[in-house]
């Protein structure tokens, strides 16, 4: 999550603008909570260790076209949505917990209203050129994507039972999410090929190299693309 501005309007309640970026990765197989959060962990690195500019690529959550990971039951993965990208109806924001059934909310942001949603796609292994993805199905626009977070209001959409009738935690990205995997096409990313026991993070306490990016094969182009959000949002009830 980037904050891009805010305001303290008292009694603990503050007005954000935050941008959230979701990792949208076509996996070649079904992979573990742990695989799909190790798998951003690499993509996060790469592009930190790029520059600085490469920073508003860096994402909060990741998300498979293909699969939906296994192992979400008990909450697991903060960062992983438990669904499929095609499904993403009712997805975190703004640094929550992924799997809102967790009743971890993380940052506690709600939702106001979506100033902006766009998508890219990576055209190639590199992930060093990048193609806009264009809006083609009638639900990924602005006004309605804003239009369902009115009704989530209703509880229409309700992230958890005990929030039916609040307002609510998550956005409705599914027209987003839709239209990336079309984008994507028939390119997978190899997340299954790294096992969670030989998973090395970046500074870990015996100065190991850490796993890269590269370690997971050949990226496959048009396999990986970013969907970003823009919100004004808010942490009062």
């Amino acid at each position: 999550m980037t904050v891009i501005a805010g305001m303290d309007l008292g009694y603990g309640s503050q007005i954000k603008v935050v941008r959230t970026n979701y990792l949208v990765s076509m996996t070649s197989a079904q992979a573990s909570v742990q695989q799909m959060s190790n798998y951003l962990e690499m993509y996060n690195n790469l592009m930190t260790s790029r520059g600085r500019g490469f920073s508003n690529l860096t994402c909060d959550y990741i998300v498979s076209g293909a699969h939906a990971p296994s192992g979400v039951a008990a909450g697991k993965g903060r960062n992983v949505l438990p669904l499929i990208a095609t499904s993403g109806t009712n997805v975190a924001f703004g640094g929550n917990h992924a799997n809102p059934a967790a009743k971890q909310q993380g940052t506690g942001l709600k939702p106001l209203a979506v100033l902006a949603v766009t998508g890219i796609e990576f055209t190639n292994a590199a992930m060093t050129t990048a193609a806009y993805v264009p809006v083609v199905l009638a639900d990924n626009i602005q006004s309605q994507v804003n239009a369902e977070l009115l009704i989530d209001n209703l509880g229409a959409v309700a992230d958890d039972t005990d929030l039916t009738g609040l307002a609510p935690f998550t956005l409705n990205l599914d027209g987003m999410f839709d239209d990336m995997v079309t984008a994507l096409g028939t390119g997978t990313s190899l997340i299954v090929s790294i096992a969670e026991a030989d998973f090395i993070a970046a500074g870990n306490a015996a100065g190991t190299a850490a796993t890269s990016l590269a370690t997971y094969g050949t990226l496959g182009a048009n396999s990986t693309g970013v969907v970003s959000v823009v919100c004004l949002a808010t942490t009062s009830a």
